[in-house]
């Protein structure tokens, strides 16, 4: 059976440094406290504790609205350890394990739960940590067998994290670290700068950035040949963004051009591989991502139509023959050759070399040059 898994968010304390409560600021498309409970929400964790204590009207009417259960602290001012204290005791019994996160770390990403669910469903640790490029962050799942130590101490020093590094120094083999795709477990809103820099996060939840792109590559190993031609596909999709971008000064994205360009074989081999691709990315929250991905072998798009990143992306993949650009007409005059005997194969091909001249056309129209002369950019890099 899967493990019954529940979440503790800690939404009590005075949010001193913010200078207004963080848990109903706006973020996404609701609160910040909208955003923690939704996240599990999607991920099907059903038991949502909310650990209220300042203001405890204000925060618990959002939990509630957002489908959460409302606890209050009344110790909350003897710190976040006393919150943690109060969400443990209100875990259902049946509760195998809990995800821990503060309400001022609102952007870790469906992946990271899910990814941290099925580690545990496979080896029921003590505690399994989510971490990127080697740094345990937030929610840490601990397993019901720490309940009764939590619950034992009254406020150990260091808090809940020299507690269970206590646990780990005497246990390490019951501590499970999961590499995650998303750099938003390290990242907590506690000022109003760093408020600000979570609305520019938010507005990106949904593709990875390169650093979460590569760590999302290693997830999904593809082989030395695979990997090169995923970044030459980056590099084009990019510079055609950039020569777009430049000319039109429309607001298109070159950063998820080159992402979605190195992803977009990332499960190559397996069958529809493209349409896998853009499964894996949806489970891990790169919705937008996926989109792009999933559309990298056939595209429906009608001249006269604007210009988007998934038709760059698809541009550029027909543009790369393995690490090498190649000329549209010489690419898909070899997989006519290949498949001369097949006609339905023949026909898909024409289809997409009529499609792929169209789109090259409507670059050189809004970039205002000639395609070889921005593939020389690429080149240039």
């Amino acid at each position: 059976m899967a493990p019954h898994l529940s979440a503790i968010i800690l939404a009590a304390g005075l949010s001193s440094r913010m200078g207004k409560m963080k848990a109903t600021i706006p973020l996404g498309t609701g609160t910040v406290l909208d955003l923690c409970i939704s996240l599990f929400k999607t991920c099907g964790i059903e038991e949502l504790v909310v650990v209220t204590g300042h203001r405890w009207e204000e925060t618990g009417a959002i939990a509630e609205r957002a489908g959460a259960r409302v606890v209050y602290n009344p110790d909350f001012g003897a710190g976040m350890y006393s919150s943690i204290k109060t969400g443990v005791r209100h875990l259902a019994n049946e509760s195998d394990g809990f995800f821990l996160l503060p309400v001022d770390i609102p952007l870790v990403r469906p992946g990271t739960i899910r990814l941290l669910a099925r580690s545990f469903s496979a080896t029921p640790a003590a505690i399994t940590y989510p971490t990127f490029a080697g740094r345990r962050g937030h929610p840490p799942l601990i397993g019901r067998d720490l309940l009764p130590a939590i619950l034992d101490k009254k406020h150990p020093e260091g808090g809940l994290r020299s507690l269970l590094q206590t646990f780990e120094n005497k246990k390490s083999e019951l501590i499970i670290d999961v590499p995650v795709p998303d750099g938003n477990i390290l990242f907590d809103m506690d000022t109003p700068e760093e408020y600000i820099a979570g609305l520019r996060r938010a507005a990106r939840l949904d593709y990875p950035t390169p650093e979460e792109a590569a760590i999302i590559l290693r997830l999904h190993p593809m082989p030395v040949k695979g990997l090169a031609h995923g970044r030459l596909v980056g590099s084009i999709a990019k510079t055609l963004c950039q020569a777009i971008s430049h000319n039109t000064k429309r607001l298109l994205d070159p950063e998820l051009c080159q992402v979605c360009g190195w992803l977009h074989d990332m499960a190559k081999g397996h069958a529809n591989h493209e349409q896998e691709a853009g499964r894996w990315l949806r489970e891990l929250g790169f919705d937008r991502a996926a989109e792009i991905v999933a559309a990298h072998r056939d595209l429906a798009w009608q001249p006269g139509t604007a210009i988007t990143e998934k038709e760059l992306v698809h541009l550029a993949d027909k543009l790369a023959r393995g690490s090498r650009i190649v000329d549209l007409a010489a690419r898909f005059k070899e997989k006519l050759d290949l498949y001369h005997d097949r006609p339905e194969v023949v026909r898909a091909i024409n289809r997409r070399f009529e499609l792929a001249r169209r789109l090259a056309a409507a670059v050189e129209t809004e970039s205002g040059q000639r395609l070889e002369d921005i593939l020389a950019h690429t080149l240039d890099e």
